[in-house]
């Protein structure tokens, strides 16, 4: 293994050129024998028509056409919230993180383990908008299940565009609701083609591994694509089930299949930007679950970077990923796995940064705030060091000479604020103050401090005729899809 060092970050190359080279040369393989499942009339259409193999639902790609399309679609993007001032790239190491996506129940101390409503979406919300270390709001960090299935996707992401002024991630676990959501983004953004020329929103498709595109993520993929939307294309691997228990046999299926969803993209609007996602992982043969934070998903993200390095794409990896039921130390150790991964393989888009427990399934108040400290403690390592005369400090050395304390010196106090990482969370402390204190353990302190996050929230506010024609939209939409 590689490894290499510099003022900025640390990372890790576990695949050697040669190995790159073995690994691409297979995913390309791949494609022209074996080929992939597309579930979708229009695109089979379009693939014939750009010179692909095309037998029944089953495409053996011509690894030139691969990457040529690839070509054409950008390095990095950027995203612009409501607020203009909330921009930002993706690309080039960024490291945007965003809460977790998808659980259907919540947790916090106070009110125990349940199904998500509308009314905890719009506290995560708020609390990541509190947050300074989350600049991507996922729609979806809980599943609103006390609203109807059809349309609640449309009252999740509402809530990021009136209660935040950030750019979101869309609820688009299929074609329309993934329109819905970049409709409802061109209000906020002031029209379609704003939209299209500034990119506010960003979606995420998952073929279905081995080797299938069907209809519901290819129209997603269709719909960022005619929204000009940055799409991460992110097969969901498990070593020993949805991918060959092999490491390499599995980065040849990632290459393969996110390759082809980039050629697809690039078919509908040339340019669309597009991500790489690993979302790599071993099983848990005992029962068959995904193993997340163990060490083959940290190899598979260091070995993610390299790749989307190589086809010239941002990489989407890592997270705050653990499967843990409880906030123990089982989700601490798998957690920050997983987060030395992400900021080793110096990712650009990290989903699921906080609030992950039980292998997705939950969204944790108390871990999003224990999370929040943890990436606070990775972007504080990013910073490096200061070598300069002042952090040298020679002067303050020699006043206080052998045998001095520098506690009270003026040159500590002047600066311990910013050079001493100081958690709120983690204290240093002797055991009978401990005792003193009610004996609190990390959880119980972490529910102090998602309050405090959620207390802090201040609203952004929204343009009154914003708002209501996004609520007239939701209105049409809902009555529609509930019909």
């Amino acid at each position: 293994m590689n490894v290499r060092s510099n003022h900025s970050a640390l990372e890790l190359a576990p695949l050697s050129d040669e190995d790159l080279d073995r690994i691409h040369a297979q995913a390309m393989r791949i494609l022209r024998e074996v080929g992939t499942e597309v579930h979708d009339d229009e695109m089979l259409v379009r693939l014939a028509a750009a010179g692909q193999s095309v037998d029944g639902t089953r495409v053996r790609w011509d690894p030139d056409f691969i990457m040529a399309q690839l070509a054409l679609t950008p390095s990095n993007v950027t995203l612009t919230g409501r607020n203009p001032e909330r921009q930002f790239t993706i690309g080039d190491g960024s490291l945007v993180h965003t809460p977790a996506g998808g659980p259907p129940f919540a947790h916090d101390r106070e009110r125990g383990r349940r199904d998500g409503t509308i009314a905890d979406h719009i506290e995560l919300v708020k609390m990541t908008h509190a947050s300074n270390v989350l600049p991507l709001v996922q729609s979806g960090v809980v599943e609103a299940q006390d609203l109807g299935y059809q349309s609640r996707h449309l009252e999740m992401d509402y809530s990021i565009l009136r209660y935040t002024d950030r750019p979101l991630l869309v609820y688009g676990t299929a074609g329309p609701k993934a329109r819905d959501a970049f409709t409802l983004a061109s209000i906020a953004a002031g029209g379609v083609d704003r939209l299209i020329e500034s990119p506010m929103a960003l979606g995420i498709v998952n073929p279905n591994s081995p080797l299938v595109w069907d209809g519901l993520m290819v129209d997603t993929l269709v719909a960022c694509a005619e929204f000009n939307q940055p799409v991460a294309i992110t097969p969901f691997l498990l070593a020993g089930a949805s991918a060959p228990v092999t490491l390499a046999a599995g980065l040849s299926l990632l290459i393969a299949e996110t390759l082809a969803g980039v050629a697809m993209a690039q078919l509908i609007r040339p340019g669309t930007p597009c991500i790489l996602g690993c979302f790599f992982n071993g099983v848990d043969m005992r029962s068959g679950g995904p193993s997340l934070g163990m060490p083959e998903s940290v190899l598979t993200t260091l070995a993610g970077a390299q790749i989307a390095a190589r086809y010239g794409l941002p990489l989407r990896g890592g997270g705050g990923l653990c499967s843990a039921i409880a906030l123990d130390a089982q989700a601490a150790v798998e957690t920050t796995m997983s987060m030395w991964a992400t900021y080793l393989a110096g990712s650009d888009l990290v989903v699921h940064s906080a609030g992950w427990l039980e292998g997705g399934l939950v969204a944790s108040y108390e871990k999003f705030a224990l999370d929040l400290e943890i990436i606070g403690m990775f972007e504080r390592l990013r910073q490096g060091l200061v070598v300069d005369d002042d952090a040298l400090a020679f002067d303050t050395i020699a006043e206080v000479g052998p045998g001095g304390l520098f506690l009270a010196h003026e040159h500590t106090l002047e600066r311990f604020r910013d050079e001493v990482f100081m958690s709120p969370l983690f204290r240093s402390m002797a055991y009978p103050n401990w005792v003193k204190q009610g004996s609190p353990t990390a959880d119980e302190v972490a529910t102090g401090q998602w309050r405090k996050l959620l207390d802090s929230y201040v609203d952004p506010g929204i343009d009154d005729a914003v708002d209501a024609e996004l609520r007239d939209y939701i209105d049409r939409r809902t009555a529609i899809l509930e019909a």
